[in-house]
């Protein structure tokens, strides 16, 4: 069976009545996950408009989107509650049912009726999904069923995303006894930032990437406004007063010295200065310049960054790199799917398809979309000696059936034109 096959397969066995979970129930993770859904329906998404012809592939895909994008808004914040993080019109972070694992029960996960929402980044996500899933499908039926949880969605971003009015996005744990996740990103480790001596990072953290995921939802937001007929002067003026700000205070990331964005700042809003793979995302929400997207272009591709099989989750060169750690040097395919499609916007073709080659070459050789995988230098191992520099490697943690590493699979399918 062709890669092709195997990620509509490998999708169609996580799928249940409110979408995806985000692992195979041998996995760590088979829930239901707002992030972890949203990027899988993005991928799905790119890879139908690179097989325009394939008019069964894009059924399918209309029919699990679909789905996916009804759970995330049935399962949508209504109300405040510090303790599960939830807040009105903010998208899931993670639903688990009625049976949570014994793991999280045992861990005190700060869930209420099975839900958590300790994200940051799901709400702007779900905004773009579905800008990009209309603008392929023109559902407008759809589009008005989630109308009332689009403008929630939207509440949300304005009322609760910019924690000191300074117009970046900020995050900071709400739960009292500080239970859930410290990080409220895609990198949600507790370690997957932290300042020389591996000392944590105070929050409330602006995360590089999620100014751009902003960025890009307010434009959406314009997007469906306009198409409704329903664009004020006061919705315009109140949505470029928030991108004005985003796109001035992303330079704030900028090191001119590595020719990309640092990955945060910190609670002073001082950088955390290190070159990551989030830098990459960047590109996909089309939220820099055509200058330093030719420099974060050329950054991605140095071999502190990309290797034989993907780009590293951060530089070899960076403080805190190791490649046996979650987020600190390891590779994860759908984070290179993020800079692939975003290297292709800007005209960076064969650099897209290098990062697709590589890591479907990974992909192939674990025979499943494993979750992450490592390459670790060679020289670690003693015996037998081994003639070259890098060995690819299992993350003995990792999920084997991720959904969203099955999604980017077909974009890097569709991609190579397999």
């Amino acid at each position: 069976m062709d890669n092709w096959k195997l990620g509509q397969k490998f999708l169609e066995s996580l799928r249940t009545p409110l979408g995806i979970t985000a692992s195979s129930s041998a996995g760590g993770f088979h829930a239901i996950f707002g992030r972890d859904s949203l990027w899988s329906v993005i991928f799905m998404l790119e890879a139908a408009q690179l097989r325009p012809a394939d008019q069964q592939y894009r059924t399918w895909v209309h029919e699990v989107a679909t789905t996916i994008l009804r759970g995330m808004a049935y399962l949508q914040g209504k109300v405040e509650n510090d303790y599960n993080e939830e807040q009105p019109g903010k998208i899931i972070h993670e639903y688990w049912g009625d049976h949570p694992s014994e793991h999280l029960l045992r861990a005190a996960w700060p869930m209420a009726d099975g839900r958590y929402y300790g994200t940051v980044d799901a709400t702007f996500l779900y905004l773009v999904c579905i800008r990009q899933f209309h603008e392929l499908f023109h559902d407008q039926a759809l589009l008005d069923e989630l109308w009332p949880s689009i403008q929630a969605a939207l509440g949300w971003a304005l009322h609760y995303s910019d924690l000191d009015n300074d117009g970046l996005v900020e995050y900071k744990r709400r739960n009292p006894q500080q239970l859930g996740l410290s990080n409220q990103v895609w990198k949600d480790s507790g370690d997957s930032v932290l300042l020389p001596g591996d000392l944590p990072v105070e929050t409330p953290i602006a995360w590089v990437e999620i100014q751009g995921y902003a960025l890009a939802a307010y434009s959406s937001m314009i997007t469906f406004y306009q198409g409704r007929g329903e664009l004020t002067p006061d919705i315009t003026a109140q949505l470029t007063e928030r991108m004005n700000a985003l796109y001035s205070g992303l330079q704030r990331f900028w090191m001119e010295d590595e020719g990309c964005f640092t990955i945060a700042l910190d609670k002073n809003k001082e950088m955390v200065k290190a070159v990551s793979s989030n830098t990459g995302h960047l590109l996909w929400s089309k939220a820099i310049g055509g200058e330093q997207a030719r420099k974060v272009a050329a950054r991605l591709t140095h071999p502190d960054m990309l290797t034989d099989w993907g780009l590293r989750t951060l530089s070899q060169n960076a403080y805190y790199y190791n490649p046996l750690m979650y987020h600190r040097g390891t590779i994860w395919p759908f984070d290179n799917a993020i800079a692939a499609i975003g290297l292709r916007q800007y005209g960076y073709h064969a650099q897209a398809q290098r990062i697709a080659t590589a890591v479907m070459r990974a992909v192939d050789t674990f025979t499943l979309p494993v979750e992450l995988y490592c390459v670790i230098p060679a020289r670690w191992i003693r015996d037998p000696h081994i003639d070259r520099e890098w060995l690819l490697a299992d993350y003995p943690q990792s999920c084997s059936v991720q959904a969203w590493t099955a999604a980017a699979m077909l974009y890097f399918t569709a991609l190579l034109g397999e």
